[in-house]
């Protein structure tokens, strides 16, 4: 009885929303990450429109896109009179960003989003592991960047400002692929 409700359900729902031509461009890529301009990481990103979704025609927010983003964050080892020390990290965006259409090689953009930051560390020496810690927070973002093509591949690079823990300022540079 379920599987015929769940048929009659499906049919219903296929008649009652017509089929459209799908409007979401999606574009992914790598990224570099120098976080808080100390840290290296590398990520990957993946924006698509939501100007058209959202059916936006006109004004600034027409070209609307929701871009996210994963990191991973190299951490330093540091080592302490035979105690070694070492971190690594995780960066989670997710942003809305709108890009300003001006005449010239580059696209200028601008957004605001979340962001999520996982932090894992460990301390050991002679062979013991004294402790290791691991903690995460979240925070707001904004950021600005550039659009530019690098060849025949579009590139960007971007500045964000995240509050998540004492707040931390990241420079990514990247290419994107698909579109």
């Amino acid at each position: 009885m379920k599987k015929v409700l769940f048929a009659v359900v499906a049919f219903t729902f296929f008649l009652a929303v017509p089929p459209t031509e799908a409007q979401a461009q999606v574009t992914f890529g790598p990224q570099v990450v120098l976080w808080d301009f100390d840290e290296f990481g590398l990520g990957a990103r993946g924006d698509f429109e939501l100007g058209g979704a959202l059916e936006i025609e006109e004004g600034a927010f027409s070209a609307l896109r929701a871009s996210t983003n994963a990191s991973y964050l190299f951490g330093d080892s540091q080592q302490f009179n035979g105690t070694d020390a070492s971190w690594s990290g995780i960066l989670i965006n997710a942003n809305a960003i709108v890009p300003f259409e001006i005449d010239g090689a580059v696209t200028p953009f601008a957004g605001a989003g979340i962001n999520h930051t996982r932090f894992s560390s460990s301390v050991s020496g002679n062979g013991f592991q004294f402790g290791s810690f691991s903690g995460s927070s979240s925070g707001l973002n904004v950021l600005g960047g550039i659009e530019f093509d690098l060849g025949a591949v579009p590139a960007f690079t971007e500045l964000q400002y995240s509050t998540s823990g004492a707040g931390n300022l990241n420079l990514s540079l990247g290419v994107m692929f698909g579109g």
